[in-house]
């Protein structure tokens, strides 16, 4: 596949992407406790997925076997330490691995990044330019151990509601520059922006994913995917109402809730692919 490069380039009309990840981890697999240091677990149950849920893109977490070591951390020094312990980075690798084996050719990988800032301590006030940068790096490596896979892009996640700051979206700039460097599609994800007032055209990457907006307050162009806001993925009229403007969209984008009954889930799912035939 080669989904998201087609859509970048205007080769292909409709492009949706759905992050699925805890959906599958509590509907399909009864939200274990170690889901992302069990690699034959999660792919199995993903590729399951895969068949209802038809997004042309998954985001593999890359945090994901790292996260049990970091709970309770959130100094830089603790973070870095972290990220370069070898079993959690052989556990992405085996994930990474079946998911390209099981998925590679119907759907785009792509490694999902949390934004630097994102894993120090909250409440801490103001992160040196400095620290952010460390933890950049920590990740850049992280990423670059798996980078020779067939990997087709590349997501920053940012949860801010202001959205990143200069010093954040500088430290990206490696991050970006690697991606660039491997071929890959970038992407910006805001989790923080609920109104269109808040969004910063102007940030770094190819796509931005606004997984808060609705059909109506999203841009509707080749760089902006949204369109799926939590609210889509309940059982009430204007769910309905959401999901049917959403799929005149050529970009669609959105995160299914851990909890969204299944039936619901394949309906909105069934309403967006009508209308690609």
């Amino acid at each position: 596949m080669k989904a998201l490069d087609d859509w970048v380039h205007a080769r292909r009309d409709t492009l949706t992407w759905l992050d699925c990840d805890r959906y599958v981890w509590s509907v399909f697999v009864g939200a274990p406790d170690r889901w992302y240091d069990d690699p034959a677990t999660l792919v199995a149950a993903t590729a399951q997925a895969h068949r209802l849920l038809r997004s042309d893109v998954f985001g593999v977490n890359v945090l994901g076997p790292f996260s049990r070591h970091l709970v309770g951390s959130g100094e830089v020094a603790a973070v870095c330490e972290v990220l370069e312990l070898p079993a959690p980075r052989r556990v992405l690798a085996d994930t990474l691995d079946a998911l390209l084996h099981q998925l590679g050719d119907r759907v785009d990988i792509v490694l999902d990044c949390p934004s630097p800032r994102r894993l120090l301590a909250t409440g801490a006030g103001e992160v040196d330019f400095d620290v952010l940068d460390d933890v950049a790096a920590g990740l850049l490596e992280v990423i670059r151990a798996v980078a020779d896979r067939p990997v087709r892009g590349l997501q920053i996640t940012c949860d801010t509601a202001s959205g990143p700051d200069d010093d954040e979206t500088d430290v990206w700039s490696s991050l970006l520059a690697a991606a660039g460097h491997y071929g890959w599609v970038t992407a910006v994800r805001l989790d923080g922006v609920t109104d269109p007032d808040q969004l910063d055209t102007g940030l770094p990457g190819d796509l931005l994913l606004l997984p808060r907006l609705g059909p109506d307050a999203s841009p509707d162009d080749r760089r902006h995917g949204g369109g799926l806001p939590p609210s889509v993925w309940t059982d009430t009229a204007e769910a309905a109402r959401l999901v049917n403007a959403a799929a005149k969209r050529g970009f669609r984008f959105g995160e299914i809730p851990y909890d969204a009954p299944p039936e619901t889930v394949l309906a909105r799912i069934n309403a967006l692919t009508a209308s690609e035939h």
